[in-house]
């Protein structure tokens, strides 16, 4: 199944581990502003990451974003650390970002047993991961952050209104076409990713936050269906 940038996927098996030569590109044409708000998660983590602090990233993909974090943090004794499921995924990070401070380790977030953090960054994971386990996570993540600490989790979201989301869900079609997808490649996404991607509406993120936790929740991005969160402990 071509879902552009010669990626196929099976939708009894999807993943991107098969296609990391091509992953960053795909990523930057599927989702809006993709790079600009790496470097605004980078910026926000100066807020949160000072010596000795720790930062989990759920779902590192290809280091991307934790080598965006880690280039506006030179001078700073802190720890990285990024999870993957995919084990290509986390060879490629681990590739691409050669900084000390930084680790790529193949695992499962539901199950990882994390260490006290000041920051944890999600881009774009959540929403892959089933709603039972995602709520445990996500109540396991509020207590391992220190006082003061924060997650940033950005997600596709869905629309309250029907009438929204039908137009929110035509111009990503636009959007995406846009770039160069042709319309093949954007069905055929959208139907491999049927059961796997179970996103959650704008204010249901942010009840579900709210319930684990964290009752100071700021929405810090919105363009057509995706959303970022800023959560506080």
């Amino acid at each position: 199944m071509d879902v552009g940038n010669q990626i196929q996927l099976q939708q009894e098996s999807w993943s991107f581990a098969d296609a990391i030569g091509t992953f960053d590109q795909h990523i930057q044409l599927s989702i809006p502003n993709c790079q600009e708000q790496r470097e605004y998660i980078a910026t926000l983590a100066r807020f949160f990451l000072h010596s000795q602090s720790r930062c989990y990233e759920i779902g590192v993909s290809t280091g991307a974003l934790a080598e965006a974090v880690l280039a506006r943090l030179p001078d700073r004794p802190v720890g990285y650390i990024g999870l993957d499921v995919e084990a290509e995924m986390v060879q490629q990070a681990r590739r691409r970002v050669a900084d000390p401070r930084f680790e790529a380790l193949q695992a499962n977030a539901v199950d990882y047993p994390f260490a006290p953090a000041q920051l944890v960054i999600s881009y774009y994971t959540l929403q892959f991961i089933p709603l039972p386990q995602r709520e445990r996570l996500l109540r396991r993540l509020y207590e391992i952050l220190t006082p003061g600490g924060a997650l940033i989790l950005y997600e596709k979201t869905l629309a309250q209104s029907p009438q929204l989301q039908d137009m929110l869900t035509q111009l990503y079609s636009d959007f995406k076409a846009a770039q160069g997808l042709s319309a093949s490649a954007i069905l055929n996404k959208a139907v491999s990713l049927r059961g796997i991607s179970m996103p959650l509406s704008l204010e249901g993120n942010q009840q579900l936050l709210q319930r684990c936790g964290f009752q100071s929740v700021e929405l810090i991005y919105r363009a057509y269906c995706f959303a970022g969160y800023l959560a506080f402990k």
